[in-house]
């Protein structure tokens, strides 16, 4: 089968595809024909050798996958040949089939469309855990999304308005701040300007009760200091650098700092996955949700994905498709 092989870490440009052997399923596995892979800034730490966890070369990335199932191995019951599914897979997801865990499997309606399907796994159950578990994001409060137009960004801003809050998301063009007000933001904030936290004030006065950050980097700190008294910062990522932050402010601004580490949530306690997944499928098939992928490449094109990914250029979701 085809599938997208990483052998030289850091270049898109090296990623090529090549074939590889199936690997039928064992017990409790399943194989899945691939429909499209979501990737956002995890992926590309893998590809670039930069993530925690060095994966031996050569290997096949693409972790948030959605696909069919075509064969079942043995002792699987609550799967079969033919369902429809999204998963997590740490590796292996860019290619023509995957073969993987049966429990790590969440089925879907035949009326969600896989392609939408392919960010839930991490884009939007990130968002979703983040905002529901750790920030406690109430009906009628207001929410700030640093990176608001990127996978990460939008996905919270379209999950910010279903849950209720008012949005006010930070870009750092035109044509940026337009894809945060396409996913639903009431404000978008040129936060690369001198003046973006008077823009902020302006549009949340008493301060805003929940700040959403993929972005780190120098930005963390000002943002922290538009909390308002009981607010939650949520440190998501840190696609500019981590953030350096004087721990005096959540004491004067009487506010949480909270990690979201939606992955390893997963692996300490699955049983989060079917909430976070089943309320993704209800919102999508109410339409409150904006799930369908904003550039679906082929696999021929991922090093050309994965570039617009490294360098920022980008704006809403990205899958790749077999």
């Amino acid at each position: 089968m085809r599938a997208l092989q990483v052998e030289v870490f850091g270049d898109p440009s090296a990623l090529k595809v090549s074939e590889v052997p199936e690997r039928p399923p064992g017990k409790g596995e399943v194989m899945l024909a691939m429909a499209g892979v979501g990737i956002g800034y995890f992926d590309g730490l893998l590809v670039k050798g930069e993530y925690q966890i060095k994966p031996p070369l050569p290997f096949v990335p693409g972790s948030a996958i959605a696909g069919v199932v075509a064969q079942v191995g043995e002792g699987v019951s609550h799967l079969k040949v033919g369902d429809h599914v999204t998963s997590f897979a740490l590796l292996g997801g860019i290619a023509e089939k995957v073969t993987l865990p049966a429990m790590s499997c969440f089925p879907l309606p035949k009326e969600v469309p896989l392609l939408d399907a392919a960010n839930y796994f991490i884009a939007y159950a990130t968002g979703l855990y983040g905002l529901r578990e750790c920030g406690r994001l109430k009906e009628g409060e207001t929410l700030l999304v640093l990176g608001g137009s990127g996978t990460t960004g939008s996905t919270a801003i379209e999950l910010g308005k279903a849950m209720g809050a008012k949005v006010i998301a930070c870009a750092s063009t035109e044509a940026k701040r337009q894809r945060c007000l396409d996913a639903g933001a009431d404000v978008a904030v040129d936060y690369t300007a001198e003046d973006w936290r008077k823009q902020v004030k302006a549009a949340a006065p008493a301060g805003v009760d929940v700040v959403y950050d993929p972005v780190g980097g120098a930005t963390a700190e000002p943002a922290l200091r538009l909390m308002a008294p009981g607010g939650r910062f949520l440190v998501v990522g840190f696609v500019t650098g981590i953030a350096s932050v004087p721990l005096n402010l959540p004491l004067l601004k009487r506010c949480s700092v909270i990690g979201v580490n939606w992955g390893g949530e997963v692996m300490g306690n699955p049983a989060v996955v079917p909430p976070v997944i089943s309320q993704l499928v209800e919102w999508t098939l109410a339409g409150k949700l904006r799930t369908a992928p904003d550039h679906v490449y082929p696999m021929d094109q991922a090093g050309e994905a994965f570039a617009a990914l490294f360098e920022r250029r980008s704006s809403g979701k990205i899958v790749i498709t077999p």
